[in-house]
Formats: structure tokens, sequence, C-alpha cells
């Protein structure tokens, strides 16, 4: 047999496998009801603590910001001042987080009843 047919050979089977590998997987029905309680709970979490870890490195952000506009203000009273007002509002955005995380909390439990 030729090398090209040998190798046009290889390429189809090869080219085929994927297929063969879906075909082990039989019929899969679609859910009857995709969207269940459970499901956008899991949503609504996903979501929650992607953002929470945003906030989280946000503020972390704004934290390293008040420290670099602390040291940097060489005594000048309204950088201290921006400085200060950094580190609050990175504190509260902090909190913000964590009472939203526990808001999370008993929203899913009074739900979940």
């Amino acid at each position: 047999m030729n090398n090209k047919i040998k190798a046009a050979i290889g390429i189809g089977l090869i080219t085929l496998l994927p297929v063969l590998a879906m075909a082990q997987g039989g019929i899969q029905t679609a859910p009857t009801n995709p969207l269940t309680i459970e499901r956008i709970l899991r949503i609504l979490n996903t979501l929650i603590n992607w953002l929470f870890t945003l906030l989280l490195v946000v503020a972390t952000f704004f934290i390293f910001y008040a420290a670099y506009l602390y040291l940097t203000a060489a005594g000048n009273e309204e950088n201290v001042g921006k400085a200060k007002n950094q580190l609050i509002f990175a504190a509260v955005a902090i909190a913000v987080a964590f009472v939203a995380q526990g808001v999370r909390f008993l929203v899913e439990q009074l739900i979940q009843r």
C-alpha cells in the first residue's frame, strides 16, 4: 500500500476518534425544569462569592494606596487626610462585603425552609 494512502487512512481515523468517544455517552434528555431553587441559589452563591472576592481585592488596593499616600505625605496635612479617608473607605468596603455575606446566608436559610 502506498504511504500516502496509509497517511490518509491514519488521519481519517484520528479525525473520527472524538466522534467515536461521543458515541459512548448515550442519549441525554434535557431536565424537565432547569430552573430549580437549588440551581438559582447555586448561581447566586457563585455570583456573590465572586463579587465578595472582588470587593476584598479592591479594598486591599485601597489600603495599599492609603499607605502610599500616608508615606509620601511628608507632613502635608491634606495628603494625610486623603490617606485617612482612603483607609475609612476601605474599612467600609470590607464591612459591607462581610455584611453582604451574612445577609446572603440569612436569605438562603429563609428560602430553604
